[in-house]
């Protein structure tokens, strides 16, 4: 297992939010204990395409990167939270799970070599940021990738009823309060139309872009490099 640094420039309005929630925690909740099912079903497509390294960007407690690991997966999972590594470190360790390290960084900045990676994963994680972030996101998350590595994502729609609460950052972003297990916090969300994600990702060879049913304020995304 590894650890490290992030550099400088970590988002702080994403970094304090999570942190707090994380470090109120004095139980793992039901929902953060098993993986999302966008991630579940998407195992035999990792399969399918000779899969074996693979980073969760923004990885919280764990629930998604373990879930890889026991499927034999060679995971490194990044977060800018201390407490939420912290949880999934007690976590992995109950496991046993060998083949899974934790690293904390920040996503516009991630501390990889090019071309490193067959896959990264950030499950509703990197719409909590400014666009012009994501898109350092997103060009952060090519340079790490192998050539035909595979970005699988998800990013809220402009069609999320969240759209419009909250304070307006800048067009389609806004500081919106979040509430989970009775704790509330405000977060960035910015949220997508199709063609803006298609811009996003023209680094990419090949993209799919799919409107959850659902739930349809999340576009589901898988880019090849």
């Amino acid at each position: 297992m590894s650890h490290s640094e992030p550099t400088k420039g970590l988002p702080e309005i994403t970094a304090t939010a999570w942190e707090k929630y994380y470090s109120s925690l004095h139980r793992l909740p039901r929902r953060l204990k098993s993986p999302v099912p966008l991630l579940v079903d998407e195992l035999a497509t990792f399969r399918r395409r000779h899969v074996k390294s693979v980073l969760d960007l923004g990885c919280g407690a764990g629930r998604n990167c373990l879930f890889l690991a026991k499927e034999g997966f060679n995971l490194v999972s990044l977060d800018l939270s201390r407490s939420a590594l912290r949880i999934a470190n007690a976590w992995l360790h109950k496991e046993r799970s060998m083949n899974l390290g934790l690293t904390r960084g920040t996503m516009t900045n991630i501390p990889f070599s090019n071309g490193c990676l067959d896959a990264v994963i950030s499950i509703s994680v990197i719409h909590h940021a400014i666009k012009k972030d994501i898109q350092k996101i997103v060009l952060e998350v090519h340079r790490i990738l192998k050539k035909n590595g595979i970005f699988f994502t998800n990013i809220a729609s402009i069609e999320d009823p969240r759209r419009g609460k909250g304070e307006e950052v800048e067009k389609n972003t806004f500081r919106i309060l979040e509430a989970f297990e009775q704790k509330r916090f405000e977060e960035l969300h910015h949220f997508s139309t199709k063609s803006e994600i298609s811009e996003m990702f023209a680094c990419f060879n090949q993209l799919e872009v799919e409107l959850l049913k659902e739930k349809p304020n999340y576009w589901k995304i898988m880019a090849t490099k």
